[in-house]
């Protein structure tokens, strides 16, 4: 399973409650416009078809062993949830 052992806010194995989203990066450099454009439409997806609740980092749900998305993702450029409407349309 992609986030190993986990743990979001008091619930265990991540896996078996989340859908993991992988991006291309590192810690030190930032993400491209592009990624969150995508990251977006895909996320807006998401939210019309599944209850989603929260979005979160692999260093969330797995302190000290998961870095990423790392210091360089600029978490105010996610589409959250409750911003997300049918007639949205991320950049």
């Amino acid at each position: 399973w992609h986030a190993g052992v986990s743990r979001w806010e008091g619930r265990a194995s991540c896996n078996e409650f989340s859908i993991g989203i992988e991006l291309e990066g590192c810690d030190d450099q930032p993400f491209e416009p592009a990624q969150y454009a995508v990251l977006n439409r895909l996320l807006q997806g998401l939210y019309q078809a599944y209850p989603v609740e929260a979005v979160t980092g692999h260093s969330d749900i797995a302190p000290g062993r998961k870095t990423d998305p790392g210091p360089c993702f600029d978490w105010q450029r996610v589409l959250r949830p409750h911003e997300a409407s049918p007639t949205d349309t991320p950049d």
